[in-house]
């Protein structure tokens, strides 16, 4: 048996803390706003539970079913137990994951939260559907070695080796849809023993297609985070797989891919001035071969904005503006709907920014 955060088990190990062992908590969501919560360490017998309380929701997976949300709260637990919790999710389909304001999942919880998924297509494509609160925490780390006193070291290191590689290798064959981004599995198996890979920065929620939720959203725009947006979304789109694939000590790179490769953030600090409620701005020298456009779209609905971001060849022009109006009228009181058509707000913040310094009261 593998544990992810908990004691040695079968010598191979993902933290030095010892959880107790009757289970997480799997039962209504309540107060935090979900349909499910899970709480607690993961033990055997968890994926009995949340599979029961799937099917007492009705969730029995498919294009047209019902979205359902499971909030997570857990320092990790029993790794095969954890994969089985995983197969559940992407059984059932349209599962979503979020972590709220105070809570945390580390280890095996962590790569559970990755799992919330949204089915695209009837022919059963999914999509990841995951949120962190930027007030949560999310932490992540790889198998280590930690052979027992006494013992064999050498045909311990051998049999750990194997253990470690095996349940890596279980989870890929999971995760057969790729809902994993894989240059997060990448920097994870850089952590060593003790430490792990926080989800702090934009950046890391960006590339990872992690929804964000609870934070501060800027209360006007300027041409330079209109501009810092499109690079974003440049970025953590053409080079998704690749960040963090990046040495672990190299602050220096981004996705790979050194900051000097491309242009500094262009702009003024100045707020845009909206027409009738609405901007946009063409923008040049991104995609490949920095052959694309980004057409940017603000639109101010009352006292909240709206951002659409656009990537085009460079001959396109891209839809009307009042397109994206009439879209996010459409689509008022429905933040499900909206997320179609339009861009976050966190996107137009740098990439290093911590998630925690955009907590909103």
């Amino acid at each position: 048996m593998v544990r992810f955060g908990s004691a040695v088990i079968g010598s191979l190990a993902l933290l030095a803390s010892v959880l107790p062992a009757h289970g997480a908590e799997v039962g209504p969501g309540g107060f935090l706003g979900c349909q499910l919560r899970l709480e607690g360490p993961i033990e055997a017998g968890d994926s009995d539970k949340l599979s029961a309380a799937l099917d007492g929701l009705g969730s029995t997976g498919g294009f047209d079913s019902a979205n359902v949300s499971l909030c997570l709260n857990s320092p990790g637990g029993n790794y095969d137990e954890a994969l089985k919790l995983i197969t559940t999710l992407l059984k059932h389909t349209n599962v979503a994951t979020v972590i709220d304001r105070g809570a945390q999942c580390y280890s095996a919880c962590a790569f559970l939260f990755l799992a919330g998924n949204a089915q695209r297509s009837e022919d059963g494509e999914l999509g990841p559907d995951r949120t962190l609160d930027v007030g949560a925490t999310l932490g992540f780390h790889a198998p280590y070695l930690n052979t027992a006193t006494g013992t064999d070291v050498a045909a311990a290191t051998v049999e750990n080796f194997r253990r470690g590689v095996y349940a890596i290798a279980k989870l890929l064959e999971i995760d057969r849809r790729e809902l994993f981004p894989r240059g997060l599995l990448a920097r994870a198996l850089q952590v060593g023993p003790n430490y792990l890979l926080y989800v702090d920065t934009i950046e890391k929620a960006g590339v990872w297609s992690i929804k964000l939720k609870g934070y501060r959203p800027p209360a006007a725009l300027t041409a330079r985070m209109l501009d810092q947006a499109c690079r974003n979304k440049d970025m953590w789109t053409n080079f998704s797989h690749t960040v963090l694939g990046r040495a672990a000590d190299d602050p220096e790179e981004l996705h790979g891919l050194r900051q000097s490769d491309f242009p500094e953030i262009r702009g003024s600090d100045e707020p845009i001035q909206l027409t009738q409620g609405k901007y946009r701005e063409t923008l040049d020298l991104f995609g490949y071969e920095a052959t694309n456009m980004c057409i940017v779209d603000v639109f101010a609905n009352g006292n909240q904005l709206f951002l659409s971001l656009a990537m085009v060849p460079a001959d396109q022009t891209g839809a009307a503006p009042e397109q994206f109006a009439e879209q996010v009228m459409a689509r008022a009181g429905d933040a499900q709907s909206l997320e179609v058509v339009s861009t976050p707000l966190w996107y137009v913040y740098a990439p290093e920014t911590p998630l925690k310094s955009l907590a909103a009261p």
